[in-house]
């Protein structure tokens, strides 16, 4: 059963646990001139193994291999970039291969490109034992991006600029992902299987023929073979479940809601403030900075997404509900950042909207409230109104409203990170989340550019469908409904979907049809 206040996890992807550099990372990508010794100089990607050998662990049956075989990038930066116009449309996959301040960009064949995943069937695994049996044979999606980056130059890039996924959601409308020069990702980060007993095994790592061309592999270089050793995860008993755990398996597709997590990193230590007669801990000796109309470029521009994964249920308590997602993002050029700092000893917050430009705040607006949720699952700090959700006839009648009243907002979600502006790793700008503990004096919570914020609305935050008669309506879904939010425009800050009510009293139905060609209920539009 989904809990009240989860989180779903969006990402299709490589590995995710994001870690960034800086305010607002651009798509543009520094590199270092010069090659190091032993490397080409005219830019190339390989498949690198870091060892003959590996150690696997496995737990009951089931192993699980960490990273040990890296596409690399030598001479040259490899950015990519994934997207579409319309939703029904297919998605357009570039590569640009960035020498200085030289950039080369290609378009991918239609073939090779599996929308927002990266390359389709692009990575072949297989695995054999000693007497050369076939085990394991799959192909599957060749991500050129990832986590635990590598350097494999001397005077490759110092640390990571580019996200460590592959993906998003049915509304993601752009992502962007890539190799830093003199750096690696894992060819794979999630790699289990059922080992049947085998001790010992022959993986085969290769990317396919076009994908490889496309990519520009030397012949050489597109296969990478290891001897997998597999030992017991767990050999005194006593950690039953650990596996998975310890080695950072995600289950990206369909994952327990109880499962779920954020794509961010976990909120950052709180530090003390306070709010007394106008003034602003606002660190750097920048002292008082005066309330006032922030100029555009300091703006986000908030945009609704129309809701998703909806389906019907009956509550704990016995009462019709329906289910649904919901998704708001910050389409830029600025962040959202909204700042709390607590009303004396009350469990309240005063809420300011801060303004940024080039990485330095500009200027602030009080913007509402933020309170203490003590309740299960909860126990932190909501901003209020920043959405609402609605049940809606065809008159725009609203017929049921969501329980949902607060949000702890974070970047869950790339929806397109090809727009002026984008963040492309938002956790180490620092303006990352931070629901806060129930002593906290202040907290910041944001919204990065080219992101969004999903919340699951279940159970009591679901619509009550009681009263509700079998009909057509339509899930409204608005952000900042008050126009308490200093944005860009409010011109894209609804969004609508359709939905037909069927059943009876203890069995409600839903049926959803698909929007712009998207088919919102099953994963990633695939048949379940």
């Amino acid at each position: 059963m989904v809990k009240p206040r989860t989180r779903t996890r969006q990402l299709v992807s490589a590995g995710i646990g994001l870690v960034a550099a800086a305010l607002v990372v651009t798509t543009t990508v520094a590199t270092n001139s010069g090659p190091a010794s032993g490397t080409t100089g005219k830019g190339t990607l390989k498949l690198v193994a870091a060892a003959d050998t590996v150690q696997v662990e496995a737990w009951d049956g089931n192993a699980y291999v960490q990273p040990s075989v890296w596409l690399a990038a030598y001479d040259a930066a490899f950015e990519f970039r994934a997207s579409h116009a319309a939703y029904d449309e297919p998605v357009k996959l570039t590569k640009t291969v960035i020498r200085g301040k030289k950039r080369s960009t290609t378009t991918a064949p239609a073939s090779i490109v599996d929308g927002m995943k990266g390359f389709k069937d692009g990575l072949r695994v297989t695995l054999k034992n000693k007497a050369g049996k076939v085990i394991l044979d799959g192909k599957r999606p060749l991500c050129p991006g990832g986590y635990d980056r590598q350097r494999v130059q001397t005077d490759g890039a110092t640390g990571p600029v580019y996200p460590e996924f592959c993906g998003g959601n049915w509304f993601t409308k752009g992502v962007l992902y890539g190799i830093e020069r003199g750096m690696a990702v894992p060819a794979v980060s999630d790699l289990e299987f059922a080992t049947k007993g085998e001790t010992e095994l022959t993986m085969t790592m290769s990317i396919s023929k076009p994908v490889a061309d496309f990519l520009g592999l030397p012949d050489a270089s597109r296969t990478a073979k290891q001897k997998l050793i597999i030992v017991d995860g767990c050999p005194d008993g006593g950690c039953e479940g650990e596996g998975e755990g310890e080695m950072g398996i995600m289950a990206a597709h369909g994952a327990d809601d109880d499962q779920a997590a954020r794509t961010v990193v976990p909120r950052e230590t709180l530090e003390g403030g306070e709010n007394g007669r106008g003034r602003l801990p606002l660190g750097g000796g920048l002292g008082i900075i005066k309330p006032g109309k922030p100029r555009k470029d300091t703006l986000p521009d908030l945009v609704s997404l129309p809701a998703w994964q909806i389906s019907t249920e009956v509550d704990e308590g016995g009462t019709d509900r329906l289910n649904f997602a919901a998704n708001e993002w910050n389409a830029g050029p600025a962040p959202m950042v909204v700042e709390g700092f607590r009303r004396g000893t009350s469990p309240v917050m005063d809420a300011y909207q801060m303004f940024y430009r080039d990485g330095e705040q500009v200027g602030i607006k009080k913007t509402g409230t933020m309170e203490f949720h003590e309740a299960p699952e909860h126990n932190h700090w909501h901003f209020l109104d920043f959405a609402k959700y609605e049940l809606v006839d065809a008159k725009d009648k609203v017929v049921s409203t969501s329980g949902k009243q607060s949000w702890c907002l974070a970047p869950t979600d790339p929806v397109d990170l090809t727009v002026p502006g984008a963040t492309l790793r938002p956790s180490q700008t620092g303006l990352e989340s931070a629901c806060g503990e129930k002593s906290a004096l202040w907290l910041r919570e944001s919204m990065p550019t080219g992101w969004g914020d999903t919340y699951s609305q279940n159970q009591t935050q679901a619509f009550d469908l009681s009263k509700v008669k079998n009909g057509t309506y339509r899930i409204k879904v608005t952000v900042n409904p008050d126009g308490n939010l200093y944005e860009k425009t409010r011109s894209n800050n609804v969004s609508y979907r359709t939905i037909t009510i069927g059943g009876k009293a203890g069995a409600r139905t839903v049926k959803v049809p698909p929007y712009q060609g998207v088919d919102t209920e099953t994963w990633w539009g695939e048949e379940e």
